[in-house]
C-alpha cells in the first residue's frame, strides 16, 4: 500500500543566449522524501510507471507568462521527446494527445504524479496514510525547520519530522505548521484536499458518533506487544473503517516534540468560525473519542487528505 508522490520538474536550460537552448532539457524527479534525481529528457523518452497512478496533471509555463494545462486524470505512461531537426521543438504524447512547442518558448514544465492509495469510508475517499510531501501543489518547496527558536517565530509554512528523525517521518508522515496547511499554493496533492470540519463530522457520524469513532479509526495492536504503533491500552481500537490512524504526536508552537505513540493530531481546513483560530482532530491511546480541538498556528500536526 505504500506508494510515493512524484513531482517531475522539467527545466529548460539556456546554453549561451536567449536564442540558443539545450536539446536535452534537464528533468528533476522529486520523490516523497525530497531527494531529487536528475535525467536528460531523452533518458525518460518512453517513461513507464510500474502501476497506474491515481492522477497526473501537467503544466507548461511559457516565457511570455502564459501556460498550457493538461488536466488531472488516470494515466500509466507518458512520452517525451525532443526534435532537434526542427527548431528544437518539444513533443509530449499521451493517449492521442499531443503537444508540440518550440523549446525557446518554454520556461518550465511541471508534471504532478500522485499515487496515494485511498480508503473508502461511506461516500468519502480518504488518503490511506499521513501526508509526507515537502512541496506545495505548484512545486514550490516547503522548508524543513529544525531549530526551535526559528520554529516558534515562523509566520510562513514549514514542516519537520518528529524529533527530526527521517525514519519516523517515513512511518508517521511529516508534521506541518498551520501556515503550510493554509498556504494558497496548496499543501494537498492534486485531486486531494485538507478535510474540513464538516467532512470530519461526516466521517465520525458514519462511524456511530464521536464517542466511539476513534476506536474504529485507530490502527490496532500496541507498541508493548510489538504489533502496533499505539501504546497500551490502545482502547477500543478495531480499525473497522480501514482509516488506520496512527499516533504521530506533534510539535508545539515553542518547538518541542510530544506524545508520539500516545496521540494523533490532524489539521482540518480553515473554518473561520470560533475565535478565528485553526482547529484539528485528535485521537488518544486511552479512549475511543475523536476530539475537535482549537490549535495554534505554530503547532506541527499530521495531515490526512480527502479526495475532491
Amino acid at each position: 500500500m505504500k506508494k510515493a508522490l512524484l513531482i517531475i520538474v522539467v527545466t529548460i536550460i539556456s546554453l549561451c543566449s536567449a536564442h540558443l537552448y539545450s536539446a536535452e532539457p534537464l528533468v528533476k524527479f522529486y520523490l516523497m522524501d525530497g531527494s531529487p534525481k536528475q535525467y536528460n529528457l531523452s533518458e525518460i523518452e518512453n517513461m513507464k510507471f510500474s502501476s497506474a497512478p491515481d492522477t497526473l496533471q501537467l503544466h507548461i509555463f511559457k516565457n511570455d507568462g502564459k501556460s498550457l494545462y493538461y488536466p488531472a486524470q488516470l494515466i500509466d505512461s507518458i512520452k517525451f521527446a525532443v526534435d532537434t531537426t526542427n527548431e528544437n521543438r518539444l513533443h509530449l504524447w499521451h493517449d492521442g494527445f499531443i503537444w508540440d512547442i518550440a523549446i525557446h518558448e518554454i520556461d518550465s514544465i511541471l508534471l504532478y504524479y500522485t499515487t496515494y492509495t485511498a480508503v473508502t469510508i461511506g461516500e468519502q475517499h480518504w488518503m490511506y496514510k499521513n501526508l509526507n510531501v515537502d512541496h506545495y501543489r505548484n512545486g514550490d518547496s516547503i522548508p524543513e525547520v529544525r531549530d526551535s527558536l526559528v520554529w516558534r517565530s515562523l509566520n510562513t509554512g514549514a514542516w519537520c519530522n518528529y524529533n527530526h528523525d527521517s525514519a519516523l517521518g517515513a512511518v508517521y508522515g511529516k508534521l506541518y505548521n498551520w501556515y503550510a496547511v493554509n498556504d494558497p499554493r496548496g499543501l494537498a496533492p492534486i485531486v486531494w484536499n485538507i478535510p474540513s470540519d464538516e467532512e470530519w463530522t461526516v466521517l465520525h457520524i458514519g462511524l456511530w458518533g464521536y464517542t466511539v469513532a476513534g476506536g474504529r479509526l485507530k490502527s490496532t495492536g500496541s507498541k508493548e506487544a510489538g504489533d502496533g504503533l499505539w501504546y497500551s491500552p490502545n482502547k477500543g481500537a478495531t480499525n473497522e473503517s480501514g482509516f488506520s490512524a496512527i499516533p504521530g504526536g506533534g510539535r508545539d508552537f515553542k518547538g518541542s516534540f510530544n506524545d508520539i505513540g500516545y496521540h494523533g493530531n490532524w489539521w482540518e481546513s480553515w473554518n473561520g468560525y470560533i475565535y478565528y483560530r485553526p482547529w484539528h482532530r485528535y485521537l488518544d491511546y486511552n479512549n475511543t473519542i475523536i476530539y475537535s480541538i482549537e490549535g495554534n498556528d505554530g503547532s506541527g500536526f499530521s495531515v490526512r487528505c480527502i479526495k475532491d
